[in-house]
């Protein structure tokens, strides 16, 4: 249940100061997160010199750049949350100079704590900060940025650094006012909103592949006539049903987030653009390892189709139209989004990776929670030609990860 209620602050009702509704994906992130802390993060490795103050201002510049992040979620307007700007509230930097400080540990504080939806900004930063090198985490509401977001943000954050300007980006619309759905309304009164209890601390940890490896893998993978993902979902299915008895037992569900910005015709604005897709694996399957790939694949062919987007978006329009309340939406997340994996992978990083002196190095994302027992969390992004897979769970399953790595490698003889 959501904590004790936080007394809410005042709000000036100022029309100027609404952005737009939520739409109803976002909506029911904001259910959601009063629940249990939804927030999606990402730690980023980088090399050079910089000073604390440097990413102080690039921090200030990026916020000025992106509309939501200097936003609160008004739930008391009406029934339909909406964004509310909030000026003169810059986002938290968080600096850590102790060279024992681990991303895996900081990052883990910061998926675990709640956000409060009607206090801006919905965003957090921690800069473990050395001279030459630095690992810069950005954390926030789901509700208000996705895994890419937060990469492109990151893309900001270095090209201001670097003395880059960056112009004001406009607010986009919904992900459902994009695809040409219908914003619900309302005459009814808000309601208050909740920031969660905090959970247990998560267990955060990263591995990549070489360069080589990555190749090898890529090559296999075109060979085979399956994706990374595919390969990458074979390869946590094998080590995990290895390991655990459960996922031996039971069939695997493995929840696979797709982005669909450039379907919706958006370029690096920050807001939620994904469709979720789900893999779903009996027990008890003799497949081989490229047999469980192409499995995959095919299990996620129409992601991205405008029938699948459709169908998800009437979904999620559905469950938010009846006035869901924060407990129903929890009961639908236990009922139907309770896949025991949610694995994303964001692909190979969408720009270069130096600017100018700095080096972005290594990148662990999307790391993110969603409060479902025994969960499993699986990131992918490809930097420098490297693959990193970050795994994040409340109950980690005992070498999981590890397992991951060295299925694909036997797969590919690297």
């Amino acid at each position: 249940m959501p904590s004790t209620f936080l007394e809410l602050r005042p709000l000036t009702l100022q029309p100027s100061d609404l952005l737009r509704p939520l739409g109803a994906f976002e909506e029911l992130f904001c259910l959601l997160d009063q629940h249990f802390p939804t927030n999606g993060a990402l730690a980023a490795q980088i090399t050079g010199h910089t000073t604390i103050q440097q990413w102080r201002d690039a921090l200030d510049v990026v916020q000025q750049r992106h509309p939501l992040l200097s936003a609160c979620i008004d739930t008391t307007f009406n029934r339909v949350p909406h964004f509310r700007r909030v000026t003169g509230q810059r986002i938290p930097l968080r600096v850590v100079t102790s060279p024992n400080a681990r991303w895996q540990r900081e990052i883990a504080e910061e998926v675990n704590e709640p956000f409060t939806p009607d206090q801006a900004p919905l965003f957090r930063a921690v800069l473990l900060h050395q001279e030459t090198h630095c690992t810069f985490i950005l954390s926030s509401h789901h509700a208000v940025c996705d895994g890419s977001s937060r990469i492109f943000l990151l893309r900001d954050m270095l090209l201001s650094i670097s003395g880059n300007t960056l112009a004001a980006l406009s607010l986009a619309p919904s992900r459902e006012t994009l695809f040409g759905a219908k914003q619900r309304t309302s005459t009814e009164p808000g309601l208050p909103s909740f920031a969660a209890q905090r959970p247990l601390l998560p267990r955060v940890e990263g591995v990549k592949l070489t360069p080589q490896q990555t190749m090898a893998l890529q090559g296999r993978a075109r060979e085979e006539g399956v994706t990374i993902h595919a390969a990458i979902s074979a390869a946590l299915t094998i080590a995990g049903r290895a390991i655990d008895e459960n996922w031996r037992n039971s069939p695997l569900r493995i929840m696979s987030p797709a982005e669909i910005r450039n379907i919706l015709g958006l370029k690096d604005q920050c807001m939620v653009s994904v469709v979720g897709g789900e893999i779903f694996i009996a027990s008890g399957g003799s497949m081989t390892f490229w047999e469980l790939a192409r499995f995959a694949k095919d299990g996620l062919s129409a992601v991205k189709s405008r029938e699948n987007i459709s169908r998800k978006i009437d979904l999620h329009c559905t469950a938010v139209s009846s006035n869901l309340t924060v407990e129903q939406a929890f009961q639908l997340k236990r009922n139907v989004f309770n896949a025991q994996v949610m694995f994303t992978n964001l692909g190979r990083l969408p720009f270069d990776s130096t600017f100018g002196p700095l080096k972005l190095e290594t990148l662990w994302a999307p790391c993110a929670l969603r409060g479902i027992e025994g969960e499993q969390t699986l990131g992918a992004v490809t930097v420098n030609g490297s693959l990193h897979l970050t795994h994040i769970s409340p109950a980690p399953i005992p070498g999981l990860l590890a397992g991951i790595e060295e299925e694909l490698r036997k797969a590919c003889a690297i």
